[in-house]
């Protein structure tokens, strides 16, 4: 397990709201098939936690392994925030949920990295 992964939180500026997200990646562990994360995401004063997975196969699908999976996992992050607000997202799931909702994110997520 890495700790201080997102030692540089990431801002986000949404907009489907006007005001910024910080998103902090706290843990990566890798497993089984791919990686287990702790995401912090700080919106409007209060800090939601999420434990959030990405499986290799979305991993390849979304960077073919040009960039980190802590990266990936940002980016999702950013994606799903400039949709919903945080108190929105599930505190657990797979990053492969997200087509579920938002069937665009394979073609939209590469290019957010």
């Amino acid at each position: 397990m890495r700790r201080g992964v997102g030692a540089l939180p990431e801002f986000v500026a949404s907009p489907y709201r006007m005001r910024m997200a910080e998103i902090d990646v706290k843990t990566e562990q890798d497993q089984g098939r791919g990686w287990a994360f702790e995401v912090d995401v700080t919106d409007a004063g209060q800090t939601h936690c999420y434990d959030v997975t990405l499986s290799w196969s979305d991993y390849d699908l979304w960077c073919h392994g040009q960039v980190a999976p802590e990266r990936v996992v940002r980016a999702a992050f950013r994606f799903l925030l400039e949709r919903e607000p945080a108190s929105a997202i599930l505190s657990r799931f797979d990053c492969a949920v997200i087509r579920r909702y938002f069937p665009d994110v394979d073609k939209l997520l590469p290019g957010m990295l």
